[in-house]
């Protein structure tokens, strides 16, 4: 009998260690540098590096590891990954056309839900909160903060848990896990995300786009677990819309063999580091409020399913759900717009697949434009021309009657 308790015990904390995840962060001031096989640095994180662990660059190089020593791991690359396979700039393409002939019916669509939460509540930035921990009320809010007013001024719904995950162990996501729980059962969010920072010198983060400082954010992915492949390409996906949107804002990925990271609850769920503990908390937020302009397109919106009045406004007939610009539209004139919207952009899309690229379906579509339609027109206003004349000599005659 007590064997079986000693077995059942054992069980149990199998399945607790797998759920939290086994791949964990140095939290004594170390990081871990991934090296090629010529020795040349190509990655620093501050998470504990093991053998099978991979990243991806910011310049999108694979590397797996295949050995560590000390803070040092020696990995060998793989190869060059195509993002643009995760990227289909001929349908966002078709998608703003869309948006652009039914802008207030894609208002009607919403910007999606979002939900945010730390387990590791006490992270903070050095240069601007002082130190790098302070228990439950750490710098890392702020910037979750900064997340979410920037979707929610790009029309998404953004909750930010609060929930605290103290003390900063390993037990932390176990903790947390009830956390992303509740949120995905209660919230139903269309993505969610925590939000963390890493801990590294500051000239791995720190960065300038479009002439300000920002921190970079590194995406993790846990390997761990049936979600796995599909977390990967959610990774990918990311980074693909990123480089098109912010080139040099990600970092790069990290697939940690051995965890999940709670990543398994949901289909969308990503890790994101937001700078280091050396970084001023005030270029995390700058750089996490870019990342937030790749959020609509990763959740299949466009820009202008976004923006202040997306979520709907409230006048006299009561909240509308349709924006500021949806007026008194009818549900027949809504309607109507679907079906035409429809036939355009499937019109667009038969010109795509007939010619193979954008470019060859756009000149066919000037072409239609310029010269089919106004033959098509031009008869019709010549005979309309001649109808009139007709009628004017019939009242002629008529006169002379």
């Amino acid at each position: 009998m007590t064997r079986l308790y000693t077995a059942i015990i054992l069980g149990l904390i199998l399945i607790t260690t797998s759920a939290v995840g086994l791949a964990s962060e140095h939290n004594d001031g170390r990081y871990s540098t991934i090296v090629d096989e010529a020795g040349n640095p190509v990655y620093l994180t501050g998470w504990r590096v093991e053998a099978g662990d991979q990243v991806l660059t910011e310049k999108n190089r694979r590397y797996e590891v295949v050995s560590v020593e000390g803070d040092i791991a020696h990995a060998k690359f793989i190869g060059e990954v195509n993002l643009s396979l995760y990227y289909n700039e001929d349908q966002s393409l078709l998608v703003k056309l869309k948006d652009i002939l039914q802008p207030n019916i894609a208002k009607a669509q919403g910007g999606g839900k979002v939900a945010i939460y730390h387990t590791h509540s006490d992270e903070s930035y050095v240069p601007t909160d002082g130190k790098e921990s302070i228990d439950g009320a750490g710098g890392i809010y702020k910037v979750g903060d900064s997340f979410a007013e920037t979707l929610k001024s790009k029309g998404i719904e953004a909750i930010h848990s609060q929930a605290k995950h103290d003390p900063h162990d390993d037990m932390a996501y176990e903790r947390s896990r009830r956390t992303a729980l509740d949120l995905i059962k209660t919230q139903q969010p269309d993505a969610i995300f925590d939000v963390h920072r890493d801990a590294v010198p500051p000239q791995v983060y720190l960065t300038n786009i479009n002439g300000q400082d920002v921190s970079k954010v590194q995406l993790v992915v846990g390997k761990y677990g049936p979600t796995g492949k599909q977390i990967e390409d959610y990774a990918l996906q990311i980074k693909a819309a990123a480089d098109k949107q912010h080139p040099g804002l990600v970092k790069g990925i990290f697939f940690a063999k051995g965890g999940d990271y709670n990543q398994d609850l949901h289909p969308r769920s990503m890790l994101l580091e937001v700078g280091a503990h050396t970084n001023d908390r005030t270029t995390a937020e700058k750089g996490v409020a870019l990342f937030a302009d790749v959020v609509p397109t990763i959740l299949g919106k466009s820009s202008s399913t976004t923006g202040p009045n997306a979520a709907g406004t409230t006048g006299a007939a009561g909240p509308t759900g349709l924006g500021s610009a949806a007026g008194g539209m009818s549900g027949a004139t809504k309607s109507m717009g679907w079906i035409l919207g429809l036939l355009i952009v499937g019109g667009a899309a038969f010109l795509f697949l007939s010619t193979g690229s954008m470019k060859e379906a756009g000149a066919k579509l000037k072409k239609f434009a310029t010269t089919e339609f106004a033959n098509f027109l031009g008869p019709k206003s010549r005979k309309r021309r001649n109808s009139q004349k007709s009628s004017q000599w019939s009242e002629e005659q008529d006169d002379k009657k």
